[in-house]
């Protein structure tokens, strides 16, 4: 029997829907992302708790919702360092940590567990540009220190995609979105083929997901997807001088302006149902809560040694319930006082009850939105406001109305009323943030978020 710890893998595919990669209306080709779950477990009901990657990856690495490491405010601020992370104690453990990450992370203080030096990347830094190789470079060079723990955050799915062009074709998926994770795959699959199966745990999840603007109508196929031109125009807007920001954002306001009146004309004559205008006019940008499903439920498959195979689990899960997971199959002591609990005992079959998922509306950069808060089950998703005084409701019956078009909440009191006393506990264990940033940090964030379409 092996006694050794097993090495880590964890990829997080930013923007990756869990639609598109469970389940049948998925049209990629991705025989690695199958052949994961053939060899694994698939948790096809794992909930984001916040469409932006910061304070979601802060929940990941510290299995806290964001109110309680002091992420969830009105305008993005650091991770606050009170709060101890699964790679500190991985690390006390005799784990090797490294990482390859997109920049934006280490603008929040999520790389610095990371043992390599080079842990960040440019965000625009593909895996056909050359990320893919270096990171088959990093685990062939055969520097990691046994157990090794590696995270790959990959950011080619994020708005805009640059298709390589050997994955341009309709036959690796409808839309662009769905031929980039066909190539994301094909990279998955090579950089896997580079580890000891036999000794090495694979995780692979997303941050959050992303509305992706294709519908069938009337026997066609509806594309707004971001054309080649539209998508080089954004990368070249990036290289903007910040004292040109102002003009910047005034062209950028305009154009997108222009273009969802271009859509809202070419939708005028269509009937089309609330989800479908949803999908078709908004972005993971847009203004709005953002707390819709396609933007929160993401996919999570776990495998490795002494796993299950084939395993479905359909139970809600959350994210900070995957580290208390991984620290349980390689016996390890979770972190105290955290709100996630470790999958195991649903893994084996036990009886365990259904934890509800708190969710939440990202954070700006001005903090102009006022903070929305809410809880999913696999039965109701339920959102207000933060502030009391905002009268913002949202009730949805998960079950009859999947897609969220039918809002509830002066119909079911009771739930509403059982909604609220959950968000009423879990908002009594929110911490304050005491690692709010410099102005000159702000500034180097603000930049970065621009660049990323935030802005």
């Amino acid at each position: 029997m092996n006694t050794l710890k097993p090495n880590i893998l964890f990829f997080v595919i930013d923007s990756f829907r869990a639609d598109k990669c469970f389940g049948d209306s998925k049209t990629s080709i991705t025989p690695n992302l199958d052949n994961l779950q053939k060899n694994g477990i698939s948790f096809t009901q794992t909930i984001s708790t916040v469409a932006t990657t910061i304070p979601s990856l802060g929940s990941i690495f510290t299995s806290k919702f964001p109110n309680n490491v002091g992420l969830s405010v009105e305008k993005f601020e650091q991770l606050n360092l009170d709060s101890p992370t699964y790679l500190q104690i991985f690390k006390k453990n005799g784990y090797d940590t490294n990482a390859t990450m997109p920049e934006i992370a280490s603008d929040f203080g999520l790389t610095c567990d990371f043992k390599n030096d080079d842990s960040s990347y440019d965000n625009y830094f593909g895996l056909f540009d050359g990320l893919g190789d270096k990171i088959l470079q990093k685990l062939s060079s055969n520097n990691f220190k046994t157990p090794w723990f590696l995270y790959i955050h990959l950011f080619d799915l994020h708005t805009p995609i640059i298709l390589p062009s050997e994955f341009d074709d309709k036959q690796y998926g409808e839309s662009n979105y769905e031929k980039m994770i066909s190539a994301i795959d094909h990279w998955i699959g090579k950089i896997i083929n580079k580890v000891d199966l036999e000794n090495t745990l694979i995780i692979l999840t997303a941050d959050h997901g992303e509305y992706v603007p294709v519908i069938h109508h009337n026997n066609e196929i509806i594309n707004f997807e971001s054309g080649i031109g539209e998508s080089k125009l954004w990368l070249l807007g990036n290289k903007v001088p910040p004292q040109l920001y102002p003009l910047k954002k005034k062209f950028g306001f305009l154009l997108r302006k222009m273009r969802k009146s271009n859509k809202k004309s070419k939708l005028s004559n269509l009937s089309l149902s609330t989800y479908e205008k949803r999908v078709m006019l908004e972005s993971r940008m847009s203004e709005g809560h953002r707390m819709f499903d396609d933007l929160l439920h993401v996919p999570l498959i776990i495998s490795g040694p002494s796993l299950p195979e084939n395993k479905v689990i359909k139970t809600q899960v959350r994210q900070v319930d995957i580290f208390p997971t991984i620290a349980d199959i390689i016996g390890i002591e979770p972190i105290s006082q955290i709100d996630g609990t470790s999958l195991l005992p649903l893994i084996n079959d036990k009886d365990v009850e259904e934890l509800p998922a708190y969710i939440e509306s990202p954070p700006t950069i001005t903090g102009n939105l006022k903070k929305v808060i809410g809880i999913r089950t696999s039965k109701y998703k339920f959102l207000k406001s933060s502030d009391e005084t905002k009268n913002v409701f949202e009730l949805y019956d998960l079950q009859n109305d999947p897609l969220e078009e039918n809002n509830i909440v002066n119909t079911q009191t009771q739930i509403v009323t059982e909604m609220e006393s959950i968000l009423m506990q879990i908002g009594k264990k929110s911490t304050k943030n005491n690692e709010s940033m410099d102005a000159k940090k702000r500034k180097i964030v603000r930049d970065n978020l621009r660049k990323l379409g935030y802005v």
